[in-house]
């Protein structure tokens, strides 16, 4: 693969159409029956867990509608690695317990659609399920969260999310932009 470098008005030019091309599918994403916009329901979820995200999950084409929203319900209860004072851009997640019946008394979602919505998350590869960290409950899975703000695009031919970078679990809000 060869890379051309661009320059100051090549690379300008194309941030605004990445950004316009974003934007086009926000607006497609709002416009979607099963969405916060549009579902009281969903908007509670989507307010409960009122946390930064990044923009490039609206790209993403979600077979199941709750998706978006299990992927926000388990980014807002990642935990960190604190067995050291580290700069907060270091910190490293850890595996969590993902309960689909605890979920569904919670949300009020029906159990088979967290069911398929986490499938879909682990064949996107935005969830990693951990062999290595046993679940503290034998209905649990233990998750691992990756980073979404290393997703670089959704790639069609594969079928799945490829990152920016090699080690897309470093779990921190925001990568620093160069």
């Amino acid at each position: 693969m060869m890379f051309i470098p661009l320059n100051n008005e090549q690379k300008q030019i194309l941030d605004e159409a990445l950004s316009r091309e974003l934007r086009k599918k926000q607006k497609r994403f709002k416009k979607k029956r099963l969405s916060h916009f549009n579902s009281p329901k969903l908007k509670a979820i989507y307010e409960k867990n009122q946390i930064e995200y990044s923009p490039v999950l609206y790209e993403i084409p979600w077979k199941c509608y709750f998706s978006f929203y299990l992927f926000l319900i388990l980014k807002s209860k990642v935990r960190f690695m604190d067995w050291m004072n580290c700069p907060e851009h270091y910190r490293i997640a850890i595996s969590q317990d993902f309960n689909v019946n605890q979920l569904h008394k919670e949300t009020g979602i029906c159990r088979n659609i967290i069911r398929r919505s986490f499938r879909e998350l682990v064949q996107l590869r935005m969830v990693e399920i951990t062999e290595y960290c046993k679940p503290e409950h034998k209905s649990c899975k233990s998750i691992l969260v990756l980073n979404d703000y290393y997703i670089h695009s959704f790639c069609p031919e594969l079928g799945y999310v490829t990152y920016s970078s090699e080690i897309p679990f470093n779990y921190y809000n925001k990568p620093k932009s160069n």
